[in-house]
């Protein structure tokens, strides 16, 4: 039995996962950082169902954990420095958000 043909239109050779993943960051530029919008509000709804507390504490974790991912998304290149920086925005203003709203009680 012979293997699965994968792409054969492909730029490069695509043998495994992650040359697919290449792959489909070529075609479609966004499709990662919108995976990772993605995590981010489900990870917001999920903290926050879960959570007594106001918005800026589950916020804060999704955006940790986001910009986690696309550090590690921006190691692998597939996604730009651009959308890295927007992530890592995002963790600054959750934090500033908890600091803001900690330092009012």
């Amino acid at each position: 039995m012979t293997a699965p043909q994968l792409i054969t239109n492909a730029t490069t050779n695509v043998t495994g996962m992650y040359t697919i993943f290449q792959y489909v960051g070529e075609v479609a530029p966004f499709f990662f950082s919108g995976i990772l919008f993605a995590i981010l509000i489900i990870l917001f709804v999920i903290f926050k169902s879960s959570s007594p507390y106001s918005n800026a504490r589950p916020f804060t974790v999704a955006c940790f954990f986001t910009m986690v991912l696309s550090i590690l998304f921006r190691v692998m290149d597939f996604i730009g420095n651009r959308w890295m920086y927007v992530f890592i925005t995002a963790m600054a203003i959750g934090l500033v958000w908890l600091h803001l709203e900690n330092s009012q009680v």
